[in-house]
């Protein structure tokens, strides 16, 4: 896993400079939360397929049909091409030319400030194109990681922010200085979106060295892929529900004041840091083993690399949670008060930070839980059990968001996603015999992680005077030594799986 979290992390990076230098530049108010609320509608697509999500659906399908050798594979992978962009390219299309109706649905509070709905519209439909490249993208790297290659195809979504920090730079240097604020933020919408091209080009190569041509079939002859796909659609928006909350989310901030979008979108972008980064990669990595035991009839196997799986997501999960807890205020002054993002911001921004990151050890559980329930071939509980964490979601939102502002409704997110993960607990035990709360190290890397918090929380008290950079700088990796020095007092040997057996 330690070549996918290096290009994630690679990726991570160059978002996070990306997002800095657009809040520096466009600020956290009403110009910012268009353009997160009109990126929100086409994640809201491009994670049904991608992030994982086609991974889960397409990788096991394509090992079974690499199981039958021949040509097998490689006409599968020709149907499954063919599907995925025509229907990426016939939901852009309707994306674009129902663009209005979208952002009303998803923001609806826009309706009540002159103009606004009217931006994200637009901002809507320079961004759609992207959609359709991104999603063949996904297709791509679902069949790179098939033949266990994971390191560029993780890479490859860099080119998203290098389009986008490409142009806040120009911006910056005076170039398209014709151009208003609102004429900027447009046309840096339409670069991001053909981003996604330089994405899907840079796969090719590494493709064709698998054998998989870019040849589109007749969908009157042969679309053998279409049936398995549709079918499994469901199954994918189940693992895209991170992205489903957070639509659900923007939708009440859109009534919430100027910046209550924004900084939903920031606090999330540093809650899918951990989770991106290990859980995620972790999800990618053990499907395609997941997959293959589970075709093999390996119970033990399986259960086995589902419990190291499971044993990591908890190890950087529970620590992560607590240490982005403690040192949320300083995390978001130091990344993004600069420029025209002012210190009420950031403000807001940790506030919802904090509650969103309550739930990271259950976005973590959740994501590995799914995938390995989808390679056994059980679609259904996963959709039903994500169903349902999204009702609880938007229900809580209403009494959270009144009490607590855009934080309610970062808690109601948490509070869902934990009772999720109780639920899929109880599945696995079921369907694997794996019991969660005793099969894997639950209590002793807690005390780790207090450790560590109360390290984070003393760090952060004693250099507090000296600025928020210098907090981060010392509190963060302050608090990462606590928990692995905590880990070999308390004899977690799991520890190892994350160290590379090296601590």
């Amino acid at each position: 896993m330690t070549g996918l979290a290096g290009a994630g992390l690679i990726t991570k990076a160059l978002g996070y400079a990306r997002d800095a230098l657009f809040v520096a530049f466009f600020g956290g108010g009403a110009l910012a939360d268009a353009y997160y609320a009109a990126f929100r509608l086409v994640n809201i697509f491009r994670r049904t397929v991608g992030e994982g999500a086609l991974n889960a659906v397409f990788i096991p399908l394509l090992e079974k049909e690499k199981a039958r050798r021949g040509d097998a594979a490689r006409v599968f992978f020709s149907s499954a091409w063919t599907f995925i962009f025509c229907s990426s390219a016939l939901v852009g299309l309707a994306g674009v030319i129902f663009r209005r109706e979208l952002v009303t649905l998803a923001a609806w509070g826009f309706k009540g400030t002159p103009g606004q709905l009217e931006l994200t519209a637009l901002l809507t439909a320079a961004l759609m194109p992207h959609l359709l490249f991104v999603n063949v993208s996904a297709l791509f790297t679902a069949a790179l990681n098939s033949a266990r290659k994971f390191f560029f195809p993780a890479l490859a979504p860099a080119a998203f922010s290098v389009a986008v920090i490409g142009v806040l730079l120009a911006f910056h240097r005076g170039f398209f200085s014709a151009l208003d604020d609102r004429g900027k933020i447009i046309l840096l919408a339409a670069a991001a979106s053909a981003s996604g091209l330089v994405q899907v080009l840079a796969l090719v190569p590494a493709l064709r060295r698998e054998g998989y041509g870019l040849k589109f079939t007749n969908p009157l002859k042969n679309l053998s892929a279409a049936p398995a796909l549709l079918a499994a659609g469901p199954a994918a928006l189940a693992l895209a529900q991170d992205q489903v909350s957070m639509l659900i989310s923007t939708a009440y901030a859109s009534f919430l004041p100027a910046g209550a979008i924004t900084a939903i979108y920031n606090s999330a972008r540093l809650v899918q840091f951990p989770v991106s980064l290990f859980a995620a990669a972790a999800a990618s990595v053990s499907l395609p083993e997941l997959a293959g035991r589970s075709a093999a009839g390996d119970t033990e196997g399986f259960r086995a690399h589902l419990k190291l799986s499971l044993a990591a997501s908890w190890l950087i999960m529970l620590p992560a949670a607590v240490g982005i807890a403690v040192t949320a205020l300083p995390i978001c002054r130091a990344l993004f008060e600069h420029g025209k993002f002012l210190p009420a911001q950031s403000l807001l921004t940790s506030q919802t930070l904090f509650w969103l990151a309550l739930g990271l050890p259950a976005y973590g559980f959740n994501k590995v839980s799914i995938s390995a329930l989808y390679a056994l071939g059980r679609h259904k509980e996963p959709m039903v059990i994500i169903s349902g964490q999204l009702a609880l979601n938007a229900l809580l939102c209403l009494p959270l968001a009144r009490a607590l502002g855009a934080g309610g409704l970062m808690l109601a997110t948490s509070l869902s996603s934990w009772a999720a993960a109780l639920v899929l607990m109880l599945i696995l035990k079921r369907r694997t015999g794996l019991s969660p709360l005793s099969d894997l190290p639950v209590f002793r890397p807690a005390l780790a992680a207090a450790a560590a918090g109360l390290a984070a929380l003393a760090l952060k008290l004693a250099l507090e005077p000296a600025g928020p950079l210098l907090v981060t700088a010392v509190a963060v990796p302050g608090a990462v030594v606590v928990y692995f020095l905590a880990l070999k007092l308390l004899g977690v040997e799991e520890s190892k799986l994350i160290t590379g057996g090296k601590f």
